[in-house]
């Protein structure tokens, strides 16, 4: 009797072992199918970008009579553009001559496919946001595109929160403009490729894949800083960045996560496209709390984000080259 009851054991333990690692299996292998089918990032390649570039002018242009703007012709062979720096007030004397107050501008030739909003963070760099300045006119004006550049300035009241000026960025451009594409753009990475298109697709795109100071690769995978580019509608679906990121990181990996969780998929153009040259600068101090508030992020999607920031507009001026909004956070 005892025999059998062990035997019994025995077949009854190799019978849920042996289910349990088929289970095991149809899970490794549905988990590998789902990021195969759905990607969490997807790479665009350099001939399909027109296809994924989605129009954001908003209707302004209709009593004019001229024809449709061609974007950039997508060139593997054209040539990348150097950055210059520093930059001489001569030099950007010059560009003011073809920009409009408040840093706007748009080809008078044709109708532009994209309008959009160019928003940068900023905090006690002049030199670097005097390049940014010559560097993105010079770069813009190229790509027929409608673009005008807003300079969000954070007072010293406080640590640099970077997430949370960008939101205060869109809440304020919204008022004002129509601009149905916003880029969220660090003050110190300069584009190198005409083709890199300063306008929106389909789907949330990481812009400066491939900057100089890490040699042109990813320094990881689901990275999603430096510049990104979003229509109004995604934006508004993510709820926008973290406001509670107070101090350097963990905002762009929360952005990451906010869009993925939202259903859309993060897209980069090709690395030869996406080249950006940073400029140097002192290391910011670190949020000792950015994993903790990395890991409870998803709490936080809908209640933290471009609907509940706060904030004191302290100015709001346009000056030639660029539109400043000076804040307390």
């Amino acid at each position: 009797m005892n025999l059998i009851l062990k035997y019994i054991k025995r077949k009854l333990l190799l019978y849920w072992i042996l289910r349990i690692c088929v289970i095991s299996i149809f899970l490794v292998i549905g988990i590998v199918a789902y990021f195969i089918l759905f990607p969490s990032i997807i790479y665009i390649n350099s001939i399909d970008i027109p296809r994924f570039l989605v129009k954001t002018s908003a209707g302004e242009y209709e009593l004019l009579n001229i024809s449709t703007c061609p974007i950039v012709e997508i060139n593997e062979e054209i040539s990348l553009i150097n950055v210059q720096k520093p930059v001489s007030s001569t030099q950007l004397d010059f560009i003011k001559q073809s920009v409009s107050s408040g840093g706007e501008w748009m080809p008078k030739h044709c109708i532009p496919q994209h309008h959009t909003a160019i928003i940068v963070c900023y905090r006690n760099r002049t030199d670097q946001l005097q390049t940014f300045l010559y560097h993105m006119h010079s770069f813009l004006q190229k790509q027929n595109i409608h673009y005008q550049i807003y300079v969000i300035e954070q007072t010293f009241d406080a640590e640099f929160n970077r997430g949370k000026l960008f939101n205060v960025g869109y809440r304020e451009v919204t008022m004002r403009s129509l601009a149905g594409c916003f880029i969220f753009h660090d003050v110190d990475l300069m584009p190198e490729n005409i083709n890199n298109i300063y306008g929106c697709t389909s789907c949330p795109r990481h812009m400066s894949t491939s900057i100089n100071v890490f040699n042109y690769k990813l320094p990881y995978y689901n990275i999603f800083g430096g510049a990104i580019a979003m229509t109004r509608r995604q934006f508004h679906d993510i709820n926008g960045f973290s406001n509670v990121f107070y101090g350097w990181g963990g905002e762009d990996d929360d952005l990451f996560n906010r869009v993925y969780h939202r259903g859309y998929r993060v897209c980069r153009y090709p690395s030869f496209i996406s080249r950006y040259t940073m400029l140097t600068h002192e290391k910011e101090t670190p949020n000792e709390n950015r994993m903790k508030y990395l890991r409870n992020g998803p709490k936080r999607f809908y209640t933290d984000g471009v609907d509940s920031v706060t904030y004191n507009l302290i100015k709001y001026e346009q000056l030639p080259l660029y539109t400043r909004i000076l804040v307390n956070v």
